[in-house]
Formats: structure tokens, sequence, C-alpha cells
């Protein structure tokens, strides 16, 4: 199992949690509101960082991020 953090875009750390797989940190992160980034890629801005090493590691988007419809 692997330690999980969201964090905003300005890095402040919002909440964190243990699960076994990155989908299921993705769908954790999917679960939380969130407010629209006004940047140019539309993403959210809330990242989810996984636990790697003792290094924090960003989970690449698309990945990292879901989609809403």
């Amino acid at each position: 199992m692997a330690e999980y953090r969201m964090v905003t875009e300005g890095g402040d750390v919002v909440d964190t949690h243990t699960f076994e797989t990155d989908h299921e940190a993705v769908a954790w992160r999917s679960s939380r509101p969130f407010e629209a980034a006004t940047g140019a890629d539309d993403s959210r801005q809330l990242r989810i960082e996984r636990l790697d090493d003792g290094e924090w590691v960003r989970i690449p988007a698309p990945l990292g991020t879901a989609e809403t419809t």
C-alpha cells in the first residue's frame, strides 16, 4: 500500500490517505470538491502525489485528474 496526498497548486496539503493503487487514489480525488482552474490546460487545482522512496511524486495527468461531464 502507498501513501497519497492531495495538494493545491500552491503546494498546500489538503488531505492524505493510503491506497493499494493509483486508480483508487484518483477515485478518492474525484470525490472531493474542487474549483476549476483558470489555466490554459483546464486542469483541476487539486493534484495527487504518491510517496515513492521518501519523495512525493506527482501522479501524471490524465491519471491524476478525472474527467467530468
